[in-house]
């Protein structure tokens, strides 16, 4: 999108407005506050969507994780542009944010998968991600095979990582009474953000 003349300095940093209505979003109840909608282009050049959780956002980007072997990561290896957008139905606001994906540092990865939760670690191995499974006991018989395999510490599986949506534009959304909702969309220019409204 072209910037207009009357684009100016947002009223927040991105990354710190996004943090702050994550923040309320979790504040005022949201069931799920984290919980972002991830498209991305498949290999026939088709758009996919799906819910990932965001596990922190930076400098760096938006963070999530997920199987390296899924039909998600597949499609990021081919074409790293992608998309993601929050809805926050309570507080009547979305944020929706365009860039690219780039693939975390192992440090990063070990850090966070150290936070899990024993089965959540346990399901990283046992999970075959998007690819099929004859039935659900045969998942379970894998978790089963992998908690006693692992019988205190659960390594990171080299498949499983996470990625940085490195933004290259934002929109943030608030809506208002008679659908005149406030829009406000943020661009980079020569290092330094831009912002204004769009039209609801």
């Amino acid at each position: 999108m072209k910037i207009p003349e009357f684009a100016q300095e947002p009223l927040f940093h991105p990354v710190e407005w996004l943090e702050r209505w994550i923040k309320e979003a979790e504040e005022a109840g949201e069931i799920e506050p984290t919980a972002m909608s991830l498209s991305t282009v498949s290999i026939d050049g088709a758009p996919r969507a799906r819910f990932v959780l965001c596990k922190g956002v930076s400098e760096n980007g938006v963070l999530f994780f997920t199987n390296l072997e899924s039909s998600k990561a597949n499609e990021i290896s081919s074409d790293p542009r992608a998309s993601i957008a929050f809805h926050w139905p309570t507080l009547n606001r979305q944020v929706r944010i365009e860039g690219r994906l780039q693939k975390t540092s192992d440090q990063e990865a070990d850090s966070y998968f150290q936070t899990r939760s024993r089965l959540s670690k346990i399901g990283a191995w046992a999970s075959k991600q998007s690819r099929p499974l004859e039935s659900r006991e045969t998942l379970l018989k894998a978790v089963d095979d992998y908690s006693s395999r692992f019988n205190h510490d659960v390594p990171r599986p080299s498949h499983w990582s996470g990625f940085h949506l490195q933004p290259s534009a934002w929109e943030f959304w608030q809506g208002q009474e008679g659908r005149l909702h406030d829009r406000w969309t943020i661009q980079k220019s020569d290092g330094n953000w831009l912002s204004w409204r769009l039209h609801p």
